[in-house]
């Protein structure tokens, strides 16, 4: 090399270390200005800490012990700098109740999780305690580990309260903002972001400088906008004091963040509202967990719902959660009801599986809830429509609820109710097969026999080994040949099954009509597979046909023809007349007084004699001829085939005759009679209705001629018997019509001559038929029923005019009213007679009322309690017609009656006929002994009034006197004041022309 290049080549050298060295003091140079500006920078913190009451400190977490302390140290615990950085100093100085709390906190931060800050106790060096809040912010070491903690002691203790609480409140503002675990920011009213922290960035994926010149629309996704602005206009507006809203952000990297955004206003003195914070948290995770929860349970609530079996999950009360449709269809629910508690059941009851109530303690779900163990069951339940279902219960209890002790539980159920129908059936109808009354026997498709049931074997005399095995055809009968039981066998395979009547034979040789049922069992390919034949014994059940068949066509008591066999022969009589110009006779008979009978004797005595005279009309007649019971004490006689008109009074004459004699039932002897209407055929009708309803007529009029006698049907009956129902008719509107009105007949005194009662009669004036005579009507209203309202309209209107005559000045004079006995049973005479009294005013003691002795002997021991009844009413009773009936003067005692009133019929005649004037003058002595009233009806004749007054008979009424009288001419009779004095009598009053 020339000397040339070396020399260059150490110029170049030289100038490079030049540089290098130049560059190297430079660099001294900076540095030392780093370190002079990084030594003034931390003699000022240094100044600006040990300036306040906050300790600084940094702890080295490997030697537990503080690196640093600031000056305020030695004053917050009274120890100096040095004994702070002694190892385990800050665990020495805890307050034991707080070294837990302080310790967690130490450890929480070491792992990076928890809060930033914790307040707890340490002790002064003089033993007092001192409050302080602990900051803490990590400093990792090169791979991740704490190696370092950096933070501030304040001091939160009484002293310097308000200052340290300032400061407090200062720092924790700060320190919450920059470590918030959710995102905060700070901006403009217009949006514009002001400050945010490192959670912020984290969630948008943008840096804090980028951030600052952006505002939150810029970071929003486009269709959260609007409703963002809305949301902001409502704080601004002041309608809310915060408001939230899940949005969605678009980060740095364009992925899409779901947050739960919170707007707060920020209020100044000076400013107003010109900020507000933003507090966003990244909910992304949860909407996607949320997403694939629903999606998660939309699988399972479709399998669930899918699912055969039923599934319930229940919390720890017994509150159902889920419960699918197959549990809701178990429990007889529909899909919109509320599934039943545990615990409350809702109507549902519960079963073991045998049967018996199972209470819900016991219960599979219950159970395992209590014990936390598997627990299965049969149960059933009872819905409330009353159907039972059943079905296998299994219960898995979930984790063990600490607030009830209990546990929550998933129930399955497995429906086995047709499974259970099924095996009971089974159970059903092998008890059936082994204890029906009815003979079943099985065989195969070749008729062999494979199985029999006790009852083939009680009814056939075969034993079971017996049969087994042999061929039906032993049990059929020697008259009925192969080929008839083939066909029964082919009709039965060609139409699945044959019923019907056959004979049966038995072990031993005998036979019995036996109702037989057979029936063909196939496959489920349609193979014949076996016959079943199901008979029974119908020996019993024909005899009872037949003797139904016989009661349907004849009286059970007589065994007489009943009215449906009766009805056929007559119309078959007739018709046969018709074709051969005969005559028939029909004749209906009714049984004197069997009533009478019936009542002494009883019932049974009187169907021995319906018996007794059903066999001896039978005698009567010929065996052509038709004996019929019409019902009750009614008989029916058809006499066919006569040539000569006069057969059927032979006939009834010889009813009679043999009716005559005395029946004898079992000791005692009766004798009785017939009423007998006869109608001929075609002289009186040519159907069977119009002879039946001549013949009735007919018989009507028989008992009305004095009984045990018979009477051919006549036009006039006929025409009595119209009459008749149209006056029934026309009696049913009289009152409606005021057809009705009451004459009065004055009840005189002998010896005073007043006027001291009056007899109400009633009258009918009809519009139609004109005055009926009260002899006519009143049978008929009897008969009809009629008597009763009737009977009520004549006691109120009587009691009326009575009182209208007291209101008068007729305080005396009373008023009778006769009492039908019809009246007296049917009606309710006591609540009558309360209820007419009470609305007309008038004073009991003026109402008489007038039975007849007969009412009160039929019924002795009921009439006696009415009468005592009205006996305390007040009124005043009277016997009608006394005499005339079966009187007994022990019974005549017993009912206290006021007064006798001596039947007109033994009146009239007092002057001429020797046992009426007896008659009357006994009963006057005896009206006097037993200390009654007696009052003579019907005194027309002056001969009959002075034998009443020399017998001492002290009231009479009849003609003599006054006929009876309108309301009106009766009290114009009163006013002109009548009396009638004995010396009088020799001619007649004044009155007696009125």
């Amino acid at each position: 090399m020339s000397p040339g290049v070396v020399g260059l080549t150490s110029f170049v050298a030289a100038i490079v270390l030049l540089v290098a060295a130049l560059a190297y003091r430079r660099q001294l140079r900076g540095m030392r200005s780093r370190a002079e500006a990084l030594e003034l920078s931390e003699q000022r913190y240094r100044l600006l800490i040990e300036g306040t009451n906050v300790v600084a400190w940094e702890y080295e977490a490997r030697t537990d012990s503080f690196t640093y302390v600031s000056a305020p140290g030695a004053r917050l615990l009274g120890f100096s700098i040095a004994d702070w950085k002694c190892p385990g100093f800050w665990r020495s100085r805890l307050h034991p109740e707080d070294v837990g709390i302080a310790t967690n906190f130490l450890l929480e931060r070491s792992m990076m999780s928890g809060s930033h800050e914790c307040e707890y106790r340490m002790l002064h060096a003089d033993g007092s305690e001192v409050f302080v809040r602990d900051l803490r912010t990590l400093v990792s070491g090169d791979r991740g580990h704490v190696t370092t903690m950096r933070g501030i002691f304040i001091d939160i203790s009484a002293h310097g309260a308000s200052e340290a609480a300032l400061e407090d409140s200062e720092a924790r503002l700060r320190s919450a903002f920059e470590q918030a675990a959710v995102g905060m920011a700070l901006c403009a009213i217009n949006g514009r972001l002001l400050r945010v922290n490192l959670r912020y960035c984290e969630i948008v994926g943008y840096t804090e400088a980028e951030l600052l010149r952006r505002d939150f629309r810029e970071i929003t996704y486009p269709d959260d906008i609007e409703p963002n602005e809305s949301l902001l206009d409502q704080l601004v507006l002041g309608e809310e004091k915060s408001v939230s809203m899940e949005k969605r952000l678009r980060r740095a990297n364009g992925e899409i963040v779901w947050v739960n955004l919170t707007l707060s206003l920020v209020r100044t003195r000076r400013q107003g509202s010109s900020q507000f914070v933003e507090v966003i948290e990244d909910i992304t995770a949860r909407k996607q967990a949320a997403a694939e929860l629903r999606e998660s349970e939309g699988r399972m609530r479709l399998i669930l719902s899918a699912m055969r079996e039923g599934v319930v999950m229940r919390d720890a009360s017994g509150q159902v959660i889920i419960a699918n449709a197959a549990a809701r269809r178990t429990y007889g629910l529909a899909p919109d009801e509320t599934f039943p508690p545990l615990f409350d059941p809702m109507g549902l009851r519960y079963f073991h599986e045998d049967g018996s109530p199972c209470p819900i303690d016991e219960l599979p779900g219950a159970r395992a809830m209590r014990t936390g163990r598997s627990t299965s069951a049969v149960v059933g339940v009872e819905r409330r429509d009353a159907s039972r279902v059943w079905f296998v219960a299994r219960a898995e209890p979930l984790a063990r609820d600490d607030r009830t002790g209990l546990h929550p539980v998933v129930f399955t159920m497995s429906d086995i109710s047709a499974q259970r129908r099924a095996e009971e059936e089974l159970r059903l109808a092998a008890t059936v097969f082994d204890n029906s009354v009815e003979a079943i026997m099985i065989t195969d498709a070749q008729r062999r026999i494979l199985s029999v049931n006790r009852a083939f074997c009680e009814l056939t005399g075969f034993e079971a080994s017996e049969a087994v095995g042999q061929m039906p055809q032993m049990l059929s009968a020697s008259r009925f040949d192969a080929s008839q039981i083939q066909l029964v066998w082919n009709s039965t395979e060609r139409n699945g099954s044959w019923q019907g009547e056959s004979m049966i034979s038995r072990y031993d040789g005998t036979e019995f009509p036996g109702w037989q049922s057979i029936s063909a069992v196939r496959d489920r390919a349609g193979t014949l597979t076996n016959f079943v034949a199901v008979f029974s014994d119908i020996t019993e059940r024909k005899a009872s046909e037949a003797r139904i068949a016989f009661l349907a066509h004849h009286d059970p008591l007589t065994a007489l023809p009943n009215r449906t066999l009766f009805q056929d022969r007559l119309e078959q009589a007739l018709a046969r007349a018709e074709r051969s110009e005969q005559k028939v006779a029909l004749l209906f008979l009714d049984l004197d007084r069997f009533k009478t009978i019936n009542d002494s004797l009883g019932h049974i005595a009187g169907d021995r004699l319906l018996r007794a005279v059903a066999e001896r009309l039978s005698f009567c007649v010929r065996d052509t001829d038709t004996v019929c019971r019409q019902g009750g004490d009614e008989f029916l006689i058809v006499l066919s085939d006569l040539l000569d008109a006069e057969v059927p009074a032979r006939i009834a004459e010889k009813i009679l005759r043999k009716l005559a004699e005395p029946f004898d039932l079992e000791g005692h002897t009766l004798g009785t009679s017939f009423s007998i209407g006869i109608a001929v055929y075609p002289d009186d009708g040519r159907s069977a209705d119009v002879l039946m309803k001549n013949a009735d007529t007919a018989m009507y009029h028989a008992k009305e001629s004095g009984r045990n006698t018979y009477r051919f049907f006549t036009e006039q009956m006929n025409a009595n018997a119209l009459e008749r129902l149209q006056i029934e008719n026309h009696l049913r509107l009289a009152l409606d019509r005021g057809e009705l009105l009451l004459h009065y007949q004055p009840q005189v005194d002998l010896t005073s001559g007043e006027i001291v009662g009056a007899e109400a009669l009633i009258r009918w004036q009809s519009d139609t038929l004109g005055f009926v005579p009260p002899g006519r009507f009143i049978p008929i209203a009897e008969e009809s029923g009629l008597i009763v309202p009737i009977g009520r309209w004549v006691l109120r209107q009587a009691c009326l005019h009575a009182r209208a005559w007291q209101l008068a000045g007729h305080q005396n004079v009373g008023v009778a009213v006769n009492i039908s006995p019809l009246q007296f049973r049917r009606d309710d005479i006591v609540a009558t007679v309360r209820e007419v009294l009470r609305d007309t005013g008038l004073p009991a003691a003026l109402l008489e009322l007038e039975i007849t002795e007969s009412l009160i002997m039929q019924h002795a021991e009921s009439a006696l309690e009415t009468m005592q009844n009205l006996k305390a009413l007040g009124v005043r009773l009277s016997i009608d017609d006394f005499g005339t009936g079966y009187s007994s003067l022990s019974y005549l005692k017993r009912f206290a009656v006021d007064r006798l009133k001596i039947d007109q019929s033994f009146v009239r005649d007092i002057a001429e006929d020797p046992d009426d004037a007896a008659i009357v003058r006994a009963i006057i002595q005896m009206g006097k002994s037993l200390k009654l009233d007696v009052v003579a009806e019907g005194a027309e004749a002056r001969a009959q009034v002075d034998f009443l007054v020399r017998e001492g008979c002290r009231t009479a009424q009849g003609y003599f006197f006054c006929p009876p009288v309108t309301f009106d001419v009766f009290s114009r009779v009163m006013q002109t004041g009548m009396h009638v004095r004995a010396e009088d009598f020799r001619q007649p009053p004044a009155l007696r022309v009125v």
